[in-house]
């Protein structure tokens, strides 16, 4: 279900909540569906529950799903229409791109990424 890449930058933890996001995003799981258990998603990917856990924390935080005590976790209602998901998204954004115009990258190629980006998701059906 997910890969890890143990020599990014990126923290285990954001890794785990951005591929359950995109999982979200494109179909897998749906409105009100109950998520794999953490201990079991640790053990499929072969991480510390406690890294899972807080994975799903901050999932929790954002509104993206929900716990119901001995049950499990959910997928929310308007699991990516959280403000506060958008405005995480936006802020890393414009810290990428801060980061880049240091090192030297152009507007332009910003622009054409971003249109790739974009496009690559258009062919597969996204809007």
């Amino acid at each position: 279900m997910l890969s890890i890449d143990i020599r990014s930058r990126t923290p285990i933890y954001e890794q785990v909540k951005n591929q359950i996001i995109e999982l979200i995003r494109v179909g897998i799981y749906k409105p009100n569906e109950q998520l794999p258990s953490i201990r079991s998603v640790a053990a499929d990917a072969g991480l510390n529950v406690n890294t899972v856990k807080r994975a799903f924390s901050d999932l929790e935080a954002d509104g993206v799903i929900y716990t119901i005590i001995g049950r499990g976790s959910f997928v929310s209602e308007n699991a990516l229409a959280g403000e506060s998901m958008r405005k995480k998204a936006l802020n890393g954004i414009g810290e990428a791109v801060n980061a880049a115009r240091m090192k030297g990258i152009e507007k332009s190629e910003i622009i054409d990424l971003v249109n790739e980006l974009y496009g690559k998701e258009n062919q597969n059906g996204r809007d």
